[in-house]
């Protein structure tokens, strides 16, 4: 009997929406913050002489970096796709704040995890970075994916944080379907 190729199904890795909703609700309450620092700007910070520049100062950093913080994770509470798929093609990264689309198997130079802080991230180095870098629409996305790329060489990074799925678990997962795939 003559061997065959198989192909298995996509797996759909669906986001976490009450993971989502609460980083929602932490981000409104940071803008809220902000928002109170603009209107006290001469509360005493650290035990400190009041400072009204300082209070408008952390006040409109706070709205701004966590007022975008909450536009991006409300826009994925209502987001119907999956948070990521694996394929016999690549990954399909629609869990961070900026997705890249498909990123096949053969663009793929690795998978290492990164602990920055608390916070553990699967950085995926391609071949052609500026390919993917290019690809945001947005001047934000693209400054940000362009850092990531100055600070870890690459700047496609995924986090399991929106993801209904454990980050060491997705690890593996993307390893051995890497290694797969250099076998075809």
């Amino acid at each position: 009997m003559p061997a065959t190729a198989t192909t298995s199904a996509p797996l759909e890795i669906p986001l976490n929406k009450s993971k989502i909703a609460l980083m929602s609700i932490g981000s409104l309450a940071f803008v809220a913050a902000g928002v109170w620092f603009i209107i006290h700007p001469t509360i005493r910070l650290f035990g400190n002489k009041p400072n009204p520049i300082l209070g408008y100062g952390l006040g409109i950093a706070a709205i701004a970096f966590f007022g975008f913080c909450a536009f991006y994770l409300i826009k994925k509470l209502f987001d119907t796709r999956p948070g990521l798929i694996v394929s016999e093609e690549g990954i399909t990264d629609n869990c961070s704040s900026y997705t890249f689309g498909l990123i096949p198997w053969t663009d793929i130079a690795g998978i290492d995890v990164i602990e920055i802080g608390r916070q553990k991230l699967i950085m995926i180095p391609v071949h052609n970075p500026a390919e993917y870098m290019n690809r945001q629409s947005n001047a934000i996305m693209k400054k940000m994916a362009a850092i990531n790329y100055r600070q870890y060489q690459t700047p496609v990074s995924i986090t399991a944080n929106t993801l209904q799925y454990e980050l060491e678990d997705l690890y593996t997962l993307l390893k051995g379907k890497l290694a797969e795939s250099k076998k075809l």
